[in-house]
């Protein structure tokens, strides 16, 4: 059995964001490898325009991803690794939140998957960030894989 699935991911509303340029790269394989069996929905961040802070276009649509997170009991995310840290797609993302409670109580696993074979920096990194976040956000932040046997 998987560390994420021995570490309870539970079986209600989940919602697995792929934050990767391709929409069914290998960050996308991961995630369907764990969430095999379970009933859940993906949203591919490549899809979605989230412009960078400060650029304030009426057709922004991070709402609409945020909307669909505060809805669920499990959040996902999923990223590539590009020089040595998460996607741009998945940081801009970030960028855009502010401090509350509506993702309060959701538990929170991370997927970090890249071709090097030492990925130590970039779970490092990527793991500071979001532990972060889940403490701001109080989410309960169960972890992160990096490899298919750590989700099959």
């Amino acid at each position: 059995m998987s560390w994420l699935k021995k570490n309870g991911l539970l079986d209600g509303k989940i919602v697995f964001v792929n934050a990767s340029e391709h929409a069914q790269g290998n960050t996308h394989r991961i995630g369907q490898r764990l969430l095999s069996g379970k009933d859940f929905s993906q949203l591919d961040l490549v899809n979605y325009k989230i412009y960078q802070i400060g650029q304030n276009y009426a057709d922004d649509q991070f709402n609409e991803v945020l909307a669909k997170l505060k809805e669920a009991d499990t959040i996902i995310l999923g990223t590539p690794v590009y020089w040595s840290n998460m996607s741009g797609y998945l940081k801009t993302f970030v960028d855009h939140m502010q401090i509350n409670n509506d993702l309060s109580g959701a538990d929170l696993y991370l997927i970090v998957q890249g071709s090097d074979k030492d990925q130590s920096k970039a779970i490092a990194s990527t793991y500071g960030t979001f532990d972060r976040i889940a403490r701001r956000f109080k989410l309960n932040f169960v972890g992160i894989a990096q490899t298919d046997k750590q989700v099959t």
